[in-house]
């Protein structure tokens, strides 16, 4: 069977089955557990859903998301830069850090906390007429090739 690769933009090739494996688990299980969930939260009278993006974000599934399920139930994202966890851990180099805090005005990879505390604003009263946006929580970064 002959599998067509579609190229992702910087010279790597996906296959059509990759694809579809990746849009399942970024965008269909996103959309769906929303689906699951947003009835329980409407008729308990408020909830928040929260999506973490990826690079290959999807903020306009969010946007969707949140008018579908508005007024009751706020739909928003945030899209996460370079946090300093044990996935990290296992392939970052000094010379890997070093390129990726040139495009970064804060000079520091993120830490837990700093995404923790964007769930905990969207999930928050003070956020109460804030839905379908992205907050980028990135210490300014910038992810450019070089």
């Amino acid at each position: 069977m002959l599998r067509q690769a579609q190229c992702d933009g910087n010279g790597v090739y996906i296959t059509v089955e990759q694809f579809a494996q990746a849009f399942q688990l970024n965008v269909f299980s996103t959309w769906r557990l929303c689906q699951l969930c947003a009835p329980h939260m409407a008729a308990a009278g408020y909830g928040s859903v929260i999506n973490i993006l990826s690079m290959a974000s999807i903020n306009h599934t969010t946007r969707n998301l949140a008018f579908d399920f508005g007024p009751v139930v706020h739909v928003n994202a945030i899209g996460p830069g370079a946090v300093r966890t044990g996935a990290l851990a296992t392939v970052l180099t000094p010379e890997i850090e070093k390129r990726m805090l040139a495009h970064t005005p804060l000079q520091r990879l993120g830490k837990v906390d700093d995404i923790a505390g964007a769930v905990l604003h969207f999930s928050s009263p003070v956020a109460a007429w804030v839905s379908g946006q992205v907050l980028f929580v990135n210490g300014g970064s910038e992810q450019t090739p070089d």
